[in-house]
């Protein structure tokens, strides 16, 4: 179709053809005339092109987590003997979670003429700035003369999706308490010689390069490593706080900053027991349970949960409930935005069902509203209190390179509250 321009163009020329006509100005005439068809050229300049054909679309990797690289690679063919002009590409993209979704447009990329007959690569790189399912296509082509008097726009090729994991921070594994009664020695009951295989695990300093199973390190993309011999570890879980309702006030960060970061410390605090050899379990007030896992797949699982999570309903009290009639024992890590008053006593039961606790509140202190309180007491809890949600990772190596044992820590019942950590 025709641009503003070729629009201005081919008016103007018929107005000068006529009137050229009605004064008999033949030089009016010819220019008119002229002008016309140049207008009438510039359309079938950009209708005799064929469109490109998508021959492959691809992104790698197809998981990333916010802020890693993503590439978007596009083969391109010309079907046409002739030579094909300069093409604007842009590819339509969207970020999508549970509930929300957002449309964009890629930057706009210029093609090099591509020869009939031919071929041409495009790449560029995905905006991996939030987590989500990102898609990407079809790709918009804009075809227009070399004159700018028309243009010819048309879509090729499939969507492609990436999962984009939340941002994971390079943490410790929460500390176990010395003489935790859950670490128990764990035997397979047909690994009695120590020759037969018992599972396979993530690969770690130490074990010999000869146990590497190498079709499972190429599907995880990790070395992963056959397990012979009894093992050691210890149950971690996760809970992380997904209810909506302590994030409805305008927080100084942002609810949404707040929560992204309540999630990434969720991420993080998964990966890192996970690979101290921990079994892993995500749980949320919106009623997910992974269950318990050690091996690439089920974390890559737990991040594909906290990809695409949103602030939801749910309960604590039914959360923790739910965690207190399983196996017990283990670690507890809480990630939660607020414990108030509404479910009194909703942390006590994990004092029972745990041997070791941790409450991370990310409940910032707002200039308009008293600071909130800290939880309940357990016996035993360390809590991690902070005011600003992008601390996360200084407070909690900073309480790991404390070495504390939150078990010495002095009772709240007989004094006044326990001091926060910051």
């Amino acid at each position: 179709m025709l641009t503003p321009t070729g629009w201005l163009l081919l008016i103007s020329s018929a107005l000068l053809a006529a009137a050229g006509r009605v004064f008999g100005t033949s030089e009016l005439l010819a220019v008119g005339i002229a002008g016309i068809s140049v207008a009438i050229l510039s359309v079938a300049y950009v209708r005799v092109h064929q469109p490109l054909r998508m021959t492959a679309r691809s992104v790698k990797p197809q998981q990333v987590h916010v802020g890693d690289d993503c590439q978007v690679r596009i083969e391109l063919a010309n079907p046409s003997r002739l030579r094909s002009p300069v093409l604007r590409l842009a590819d339509g993209q969207s970020f999508s979670t549970e509930t929300t979704t957002d449309h964009f447009l890629s930057p706009v990329m210029l093609a090099a003429p591509i020869p009939g007959r031919d071929q041409l690569t495009v790449s560029y790189r995905l905006p991996t700035v939030k987590r989500g399912r990102l898609k990407t296509g079809p790709l918009a082509l804009t075809l227009t003369d070399p004159l700018g008097l028309s243009t010819r726009h048309f879509e090729i090729g499939e969507p492609v999706e990436a999962l984009v994991y939340p941002a994971v921070f390079p943490v410790r594994p929460p500390p176990r308490l010395p003489g935790n009664t859950f670490d128990a020695v764990r035997r397979s009951p047909m690994a009695q010689s120590g020759d037969e295989l018992y599972g396979l695990r993530p690969f770690q300093r130490g074990d010999d390069p000869r146990r590497i199973h190498w079709r499972s390190s190429a599907h995880h993309d990790e070395l992963i490593v056959r397990q012979f011999e009894e093992f050691s570890h210890t149950h971690t879980t996760v809970l992380l706080d997904t209810r909506a309702v302590l994030l409805d006030f305008q927080s100084n960060f942002g609810d949404g900053e707040r929560f992204e970061a309540m999630v990434s410390a969720a991420a993080s605090i998964c990966r890192a027991s996970q690979r101290r050899g921990d079994q892993v379990r995500l749980v949320t007030t919106a009623d997910f349970d992974s269950g318990y896992g050690s091996d690439s797949a089920h974390l890559h699982k737990i991040f594909g949960h906290l990809a695409m999570v949103n602030p939801d309903v749910g309960s604590l009290f039914g959360a923790v409930d739910w965690l207190s009639r399983g196996q017990g024992g283990g670690l507890v890590v809480m990630v939660a935005a607020a414990v108030d008053g509404t479910e009194p006593g909703s942390l006590t039961s994990l004092g029972s069902h745990s041997s070791s606790k941790t409450v991370v509140l990310f409940a910032g202190a707002e200039q308009d509203q008293p600071e909130q309180p800290p939880p309940p007491y357990i016996p035993g809890t360390t809590l991690l209190f902070l005011d600003n949600p992008l601390r996360f990772a200084d407070v909690w190596e900073a309480q790991a390179d404390s070495g504390e044992d939150p078990s010495t820590m002095p009772n709240p019942t007989e004094s006044t509250a326990p001091n926060p950590r910051r």
